[in-house]
């Protein structure tokens, strides 16, 4: 027997959908899993690790079967996935059906790739799947939909026929059935399915899937759930067969254009009791349907006359009505479209799926309806289909086009999938009401939404490419600032009420460092205007933690994003963040002309670095915290997080980069595994913890958004190695977990790992000052080749012995200056 190499399958995959629209996830397997279009509770509500409704159980609703036929052989079938179950008949008796042997998956958020492989076919056949996800182009990133297209290239010297097959089986709502209309839109059809009865049910609502591209188009515009995989037509008389809608697909290669879009009527318990005539009106309608039809063509293949009385009429009729498996109103309303397209030797031609939806039923937890933004730019879910059909240019190709921007880079292919792949996390977790409020999960149902020290990390991407989101949710962070300057943790259980977290240290620090890099990437001075008193509030409410006047925070510090692990005195992370906020405050008060601010705040700056060398620095690193005459030398990874984020942000930081090339050398020596992560703290040999610290949960833990901050301040250093060896490993350890896009912190799909786009920042060197239109450039190489991404502006740098030269994609640079700076040299780490 050969020997089965098994490897850990991906549970993750690339989210499908529109921001706050909710998303499906296309797996490497090929399938789609976790519908979250119906407003499910893992979307819609704070649920922690309870084990509630995700919609992964409906995996399989949407599938996709290609049928490839040569001019003198066998049709062959195989299923477009992986995924099997019992239900879809694949081991019972007909091994015809089964998956393609291999799928090379390649997911490039917004875009992921399929190459389908298997030797029995007779063509090269790719999917691609496209979000939606268009930069700086909010309303259409908003789409409730996505694209799913199948480009067949013939490998054969031999004229080939190819039928792409999709079914959809929505399970997932209408829990009624659903009632279905056919529409033709230029090259296309497409099937609506609309809820039998309407509802206040969060899952009652829209879905449409349409097929259009190249070739013949048919279609089954209403069916049974059960016929669109297999049921067993049982009856003492007529016989016993298994029918399915693939039968007829494998014959033919075509769907019978069904265009019935609701159940058939009921069927009289003593139909003898009927009229010829209603006899007769009742068989043709039944007749209408795949699932009887396909019953009466097997009949007729022995019996070409039947029926042909009265009798064999009611016979079939009451055959039918026995079938109470099949035959149910609430399962009716899955439907079935087919792209068939014929090919010359060498000839390519694709067949185009889009599929969409309209769940407007998203209520808070108080009853109010919150709805989605995309109802204000669609009547129902056929209109955004239609949109997506005749939109594609505008759509798929510039979200593709995006994706390959965010790939045309000389780094290591790490870079570019971090930097793409945490952008689904946009799609994945984010509300996006009908009254334009906006806000990201932390982790998807987990803890509440734009958690101020999580947005901190995680809105850099969010920033770049979608920036009125980013401003929206941060005016709405300001409006829960608290009467003693204290900025709002986190929104819950919806985007008008917050939780009591105002205790932690680092947030109002986070919160002004936020307001300056804002500003600086859009110039927006309204922006400014508005969050001008909430700077000065949220530094007045930081400063008043001095207790002693040395310019450092001493008092009530212990909480903060770590939040299982408190701190004491002055901590070092605390601190750099205080004097990070400084240098901040200070800018915005010269933008402000508050002079006299801007003095005061410089003043606290240049003591609070002094005090930070002499009570903190222990000739190696800075130790955790001090607490009068108690300590902790406790060596924090991500103790330079202020001086990050003014890096990452093009501010500048407070501490030379030999002191932070020192550092983080350290913490590489000590707290750095290649097969174990980046944990958050260690104690060295020779150092004191405390019971705070030693063995703390998060002190141990390894957080990947941490890590992406840690190479990227590796980057603005020079120290490329090990930054590559972060990034790699945080890749390496995910996807051996199968959660490549999927990462863990509190709550899947957590937020914080956004952090990953500061990596490009880094590598570009980038600084930006929208206002006065400049952008700074200190690349890591003298030959390069970078994405651009700003408020506006799509490009490519590429730099070349030294000298940069830009090309936009979108957007224009006229007027601005952009300077290049000596690269940064690499340091040895």
């Amino acid at each position: 027997m050969s020997k089965i190499v098994m490897t850990k399958p991906s549970g993750s995959g690339i989210a499908l959908g529109g921001i706050g629209a909710g998303s499906v996830e296309l797996l490497p397997d090929g399938d789609f899993h976790f519908w979250q279009i119906a407003n499910p509770p893992r979307m819609t509500e704070v649920c922690w690790e309870n084990k509630v409704y995700d919609g992964e159980s409906h995996t399989g609703a949407l599938s996709f079967w290609v049928r490839a036929e040569q001019a003198d052989g066998l049709p062959v079938v195989r299923k477009l996935g992986m995924r099997t179950e019992p239900d879809d008949f694949t081991y019972r008796l007909f091994p015809w059906y089964k998956p393609v042997e291999k799928i090379c998956f390649d997911g490039r958020f917004p875009v992921c790739e399929l190459q389908y492989e298997d030797s029995a076919l007779p063509c090269r056949l790719t999917g691609r799947a496209v979000a939606p996800f268009v930069p700086h182009k909010t309303d259409i990133s908003a789409t409730p939909g996505f694209y799913m297209d199948f480009e067949i290239e013939t490998t054969s010297a031999k004229p080939l026929t190819v039928s792409l097959l999709g079914t959809l089986v929505p399970e997932f709502c209408n829990e009624g059935g659903c009632r279905n209309t056919l529409f033709e839109e230029q090259d296309c059809v497409g099937v609506t399915m609309r809820p039998a009865e309407k509802t206040d049910a969060p899952d009652c609502g829209e879905v449409c899937l349409s097929v259009g591209g190249d070739g013949e188009k048919s279609y089954i515009a209403g069916e049974y759930r059960r016929f669109m995989r297999e049921y067993i037509f049982d009856d003492d008389t007529l016989g016993l067969s298994q029918e399915s809608v693939l039968f007829g697909f494998r014959e033919t290669g075509n769907l019978p254009d069904s265009e019935a879009g609701s159940p058939p009527p009921g069927i009289p318990e003593k139909v003898e009791t009927l009229s010829d005539s209603d006899v007769d009106g009742l068989f043709g309608e039944y007749i209408k349907y795949p699932f009887a039809a396909s019953v009466l063509r097997r009949i007729r293949d022995l019996t070409p006359a039947f029926p042909s009385s009265r009798e064999e009429k009611i016979s079939f009729l009451n055959a039918l009505c026995g079938q109470d498996r099949l035959i149910k109103a609430e399962e009716f309303g899955s439907a079935a479209l087919c792209g068939k397209v014929r090919l010359a030797p060498g000839e390519k031609k694709t067949v185009r799926f889009v599929l969409s939806w309209y769940f407007p039923n998203h209520f808070s937890k108080d009853g109010r309806r919150l709805g989605h933004y995309y109802e204000n730019l669609f009547g129902g879910a056929d209109k955004a289909n239609i949109f997506l059909q005749n939109n594609r240019a505008e759509v798929f190709d510039k979200a593709a086009s995006f994706s390959a921007l965010l790939y045309n880079t000389s780094l290591p292919e790490i870079y570019p999938d971090c930097w793409s792949g945490h952008l689904s996390t946009i799609v994945k977790c984010s509300w996006y009401l009908k009254d334009g409020k906006f806000g990201l999960w932390e982790g998807q149902g987990f803890c509440g939404f734009h958690t101020t020290d999580i947005t901190y990390h995680a809105s850099f991407g969010l920033l770049a490419l979608f920036p009125d989101l980013q401003l929206g949710q941060m005016r709405m962070g300001a409006a829960f600032q608290r009467e003693d300057g204290r900025v709002h943790h986190f929104f819950t259980p919806d985007l008008e009420h917050v939780d009591n977290g105002f205790d932690r240290a680092d947030m109002n620090n986070q919160f002004v460092l936020m307001v300056l890099r804002d500003y600086l990437y859009t110039g927006d001075s309204d922006y400014l205007e508005f969050m001008w008193r909430h700077v000065i509030s949220a530094m007045d409410s930081i400063a008043a933690l001095d207790s002693d006047g040395d310019g450092l925070p001493d008092t009530d510090t212990k909480r903060n994003t770590y939040d299982a692990w408190n701190f004491s005195g002055t901590p070092v992370y605390i601190s750099i963040l205080w004097l990070a906020a400084l240098k901040a405050a200070a800018r915005i008060a010269d933008e402000k002309g508050d002079t006299a601010r801007a003095e005061k705040w410089r003043g606290l700056l240049e003591k609070g670095l002094s005090a930070l060398e002499e009570r903190l620095w222990n000739g190696e690193y800075y130790n955790l915290w001090l607490s009068g005459e108690k300590k902790d030398e406790a060596l924090m990874t991500d103790q330079l997080d202020g001086e990050w984020f003014l890096r990452a942000s093009g501010i500048g930081g407070n501490l030379g980069d030999a002191r932070v090339r020192d550092v983080l050398n350290v913490i590489l020596s000590h707290n750095f595994n290649p097969d174990s992560g980046l944990i958050n703290a260690s104690c060295p040999d020779g150092r004191v913890t405390t019971l705070f610290s030693h063995k703390n949960c998060q002190a141990e833990a390894v957080w990947t958004g941490i890590g992406y901050v840690t190479a990227s301040l590796c980057l603005s250093v020079g120290l490329r190695s090990a930054a590559d060896a972060l990034v790699t490993a945080i890749r390496d350890n995910q996807s051996r977990f199968g959660a490549l896009w999927d990462h863990w912190e509190c709550g899947h799909h957590y937020s914080r790992p956004m952090s990953s786009w500061t990596t490009l920042s880094a590598a570009l060197g980038l600084e930006t000052d929208r206002a006065r239109k400049v952008i700074r450039l200190k690349p890591i190489s003298d030959n390069i080749t970078l994405p651009l991404c700003l408020p506006g502006i799509l490009g490519t740098v590429e730099v070349v012995n030294g000298a940069a030269n830009i090309r936009i994609a979108e957007g224009s640079l006229d007027g601005w200056t952009v300077i290049t700076e000596q690269t940064q040299k690499s340091k040895p780490d």
